[in-house]
């Protein structure tokens, strides 16, 4: 396995070179790079040296890219435009298939392995099944050019069910499409434990953060309800080998002080999920 944090909790500040060093201080070494404008675009030649920076100078290594959600994420929530994959309007899906097939390109220009992808259904209709269908048979083939996995997640609606993902994985019929299982959401709208085992034999990815239940809080793990022994028991046994992700929310991040607190506890949990004689209930971060 591999074991990373999301630059999610960063999003709202543009990718630096400070922003990878601190990591690398804090023990981190490993990520998931989140590619949302302004955050971060690897289409941009400026935010690729700042990766080749982390990577052949600081040594951190990107073990996956989470493919943008909108075209650009601006500060008022109405003013963004998302990518959809699966949305009546040709024009909107074109664009998000040529975006997304975009970012596969340079994912695998730049080495990294896996690509997170939401499906962009909304209502669960027979018409966005159908579209996404078509757009995922297209990027299986810029996935196949490229040496690039693609996990879709189920992400933040009811809709997006394992038993979704395992059907359309199975019509596109391709070893290069799996599942980027995120235990939060699972906590919201099914079953985590079931889903893990219902997804395990199509499993790339798995983003891990806590909640109650009730909304997608991405907190530190044992902060919500979650049974992050169970988790990590899951991990041990089931001989997984691909990508384990952090995926915290950093909107509590006021200073720099606060910023390194978050760190150096993110990264405690990373070690802990690396070493097999420790487990949460009987570790306290600092």
């Amino acid at each position: 396995m591999k074991f990373s944090i999301s630059t999610l909790p960063f999003i709202n500040n543009e990718v630096s070179e400070g922003l990878f060093q601190n990591l690398k201080e804090e023990g981190i070494s490993s990520i998931e790079l989140f590619s949302q404008k302004p955050h971060c675009d690897i289409l941009q030649i400026r935010h690729q040296k700042i990766l080749e920076f982390a990577e052949k100078t600081l040594g951190i290594t990107i073990n996956s890219i989470h493919l943008p959600i909108y075209f650009n994420r601006s500060k008022e929530l109405q003013d963004r435009k998302k990518i959809s994959l699966c949305i009546s309007d040709n024009n909107i899906r074109l664009n998000s298939l040529r975006e997304i097939e975009r970012h596969i390109e340079a994912a695998g220009s730049l080495g990294i392995p896996i690509v997170v992808m939401h499906s962009g259904i909304e209502n669960d209709t027979e018409s966005e099944i159908n579209y996404l269908i078509e757009s995922l048979i297209y990027l299986n083939e810029i996935a196949r050019r490229n040496e690039v996995m693609i996990a879709i997640e189920n992400h933040t609606t009811k809709f997006v069910t394992i038993k979704l993902l395992i059907e359309l994985i199975s019509k596109v019929d391709s070893d290069l499409l799996g599942i980027c299982l995120d235990i939060g959401h699972s906590n919201i709208f099914s079953n985590y434990i079931s889903d893990l085992n219902e997804a395990r034999r199509y499993l790339f990815s798995l983003h891990l953060h806590d909640n109650n239940g009730e909304e997608d809080e991405h907190l530190m793990p044992f902060e919500g309800s979650i049974d992050f022994d169970y988790i990590i028991g899951f991990l041990r046994t089931s001989k997984f080998q691909g990508v384990v992700t952090l995926e915290l929310n950093g909107e509590n991040i006021t200073d720099n002080t606060e910023f390194k607190k978050f760190l150096k506890k993110a990264a405690s949990y990373l070690t802990n999920f690396e070493n097999p004689k420790i487990t949460y209930n009987i570790m306290e971060p600092t």
